[in-house]
């Protein structure tokens, strides 16, 4: 759908909505970010699902593993905006203190500098073969650092507003589309692959029903914007919506959206 345009259709009131609303001093940029999605929302009658600046851009920057005593340990992650998060965990029975080092040594030689979203898969696809050849207990180890990076996915930033408006649109009257729709923009991973900017593509993106990565979108559409600070994506804004919706008006939003939110994060990061 590279065709469409953008068209200069938004009402003098909805440019008015978005502009006064940046014009305001609001100092937390997690309140920026929940009010432009509720704004959003309201503005398309659709979804909208922002991802903040943190979910593309925070990397780990150092893991540690300090045993407690012999059953217990806290797991500490350091990330790349300084961050410090820490977990008690249980140490499987029969893994030593070395073998402990040997494995927070292995992650922070392989995996410092990898986006948080992404340590989980690279547990395996990076880390996988060698802790199997040099970890004893190699699969109870697996399922502890699972438990460590879990929660770290559910909190990465992001942020739907208006779930429910997609139950007025004659399209999602089928209660089990709703419901796969509705559980795939819970599972953050997968959603920020859908959302994530396809390679060398630039401005506002259209996916249009089996467009998208996943079958429970197939009878929706997905638009996307980024918002940038010197040229390099900080996050994404969308709308999710049905596939005969008003794509000239919602992508013109958007577009506006996205340059304020990048004029405001310009600001904030100089």
């Amino acid at each position: 759908m590279d065709h469409l345009e953008p068209q200069n259709t938004a009402l003098p009131d909805e440019m008015q909505t978005i502009r006064t609303f940046f014009a305001e001093k609001l100092n937390a940029m997690e309140q920026v970010i929940q009010n432009a999605s509720s704004i959003l929302s309201n503005m398309t009658n659709y979804t909208s699902i922002l991802l903040g600046p943190e979910v593309f851009h925070t990397s780990l920057r150092h893991f540690q593993l300090l045993p407690l005593n012999e059953t217990t340990a806290v797991a500490i992650i350091v990330t790349s905006t300084g961050q410090v998060e820490n977990k008690t965990v249980t140490i499987p029975p029969g893994v030593s203190v070395s073998e402990m080092e040997k494995v927070v040594n292995l992650l922070n030689s392989k995996l410092v500098n990898v986006p948080l979203y992404k340590l989980k898969p690279q547990l395996y696809t990076v880390l996988g073969d060698e802790m199997e050849r040099h970890i004893s207990h190699y699969e109870e180890i697996m399922k502890v650092l699972d438990t460590i990076f879990l929660d770290g996915e559910n909190d990465q930033r992001v942020y739907l507003s208006g779930t429910t408006n997609m139950l007025t649109q004659p399209e999602f009257k089928d209660v089990d589309k709703v419901k796969e729709i509705l559980d795939l923009l819970e599972q953050t991973p997968t959603l920020m692959k859908m959302m994530a900017p396809s390679q060398g593509a630039a401005g506002i993106q259209v996916r249009i029903g089996t467009e998208n990565d996943h079958e429970a979108f197939a009878n929706c559409s997905l638009i996307t914007a980024t918002y940038s600070l010197e040229g390099e994506s900080l996050g994404t804004i969308g709308i999710l919506g049905p596939t005969r919706m008003e794509y000239a008006r919602v992508m013109n939003i958007l577009g506006m959206l996205s340059k304020d939110l990048t004029a405001l994060m310009s600001h904030w990061y100089k």
